[in-house]
């Protein structure tokens, strides 16, 4: 069901986004190798942070065969909420239910708002444009470390249940360790992201340092995150980039179109790799199946 509503999605959201970088300057074409590299590094770091949440006990081929189906499901109209869904439906295995999966998938999407906590200072202090108050929300932003506690972690899964009426009753929880190294790597995810960002907005002509940019991108991202039912947060995070970031707004847009394209070539090459990977294991097991059904009895007796 997955590849079927979501590989027609993300070709869908690929052709809106070739048809708006139609309309647009784009920036050097080496901006895009460097560009891809960093937004591969985070799709990497990403599956790192949510498959440690399940303490070895799903292969990570099965793991990140969840994470990376999955994506394609957040560019159909119901967005991150179907792709949440995919991703702990394909993560259930004989020895992980529904319940660990869910709370798996639900932990994993809070570290990534987590690990954005870290940013805020550092785009603070690195865009001085910023108003007072501003920037004051932004130095306090590592708050959200707080929320790291399995004990204050428990409560917000919660809460949210009241919102989300798909979170099981039960909640399996990862044990502390486990979420403070999921945050660990949701940081260099976040930060690989914003990276890519700047990689292209700067050529564009963005006009200011790539660390401002870098981490600009970082909240905007997680604001559009945050807007669960927005396809792949499209509209959201480019207005936060024009409200975070300084410079030419022209090259913040070019770069914000750019990154989109260069998002969805990512996870596109992504999914077929997991894909390809897990095929010679699909044909191992079908082969095994067939060995030891009944007629495959009598060829291994005999």
């Amino acid at each position: 069901m997955i590849l079927v509503v979501g590989i027609p999605a993300i070709l869908i959201a690929g052709w809106l986004t070739y048809r708006d970088i139609q309309q647009l300057s784009a920036p050097p074409l080496w901006a895009f190798l460097p560009a891809g590299l960093a937004n591969l590094g985070a799709l990497w770091c990403s599956a790192r942070s949510w498959d440690v949440l399940f303490g070895g006990a799903v292969p990570r081929q099965v793991l990140n065969d969840a994470f990376f189906t999955s994506q394609l499901m957040k560019y159909t109209p119901v967005g991150g909420a179907a792709q949440a869904v995919g991703q702990a439906a394909l993560a259930r295995t004989d020895e992980v239910g529904t319940a660990r999966a869910a709370t798996a998938m639900l932990v994993s999407k809070l570290t990534m708002v987590i690990a954005g906590g870290i940013f805020g200072p550092v785009l603070a202090i690195s865009n001085s444009d910023l108003s007072v108050l501003v920037r004051a929300l932004l130095m306090m932003m590592p708050l959200v470390l707080l929320l790291g506690r399995i004990s204050l972690l428990e409560w917000v899964l919660r809460q949210l249940r009241r919102i989300l009426p798909k979170i099981p009753d039960q909640l399996i929880l990862p044990i502390q360790r486990e979420v403070w190294i999921s945050v660990g790597w949701a940081v260099p995810g976040l930060g690989l992201a914003g990276l890519s960002f700047a990689l292209l907005a700067i050529p564009a002509g963005l006009g200011v340092g790539i660390v401002e940019a870098t981490a600009g991108f970082a909240i905007a991202w997680l604001i559009g995150f945050l807007f669960i039912p927005i396809p792949a947060g499209l509209g959201i995070r480019e207005a936060a980039l024009g409200l975070l970031i300084g410079g030419d707004p022209g090259a913040k847009l070019v770069a914000a179109v750019m990154f989109r394209a260069v998002a969805i070539v990512t996870e596109l090459i992504m999914f077929a790799f997991v894909r390809f990977r897990a095929r010679p294991v699909r044909e191992v097991d079908a082969f095994l199946a067939s060995e030891t059904g009944p007629e495959g009895d009598e060829r291994l007796d005999g």
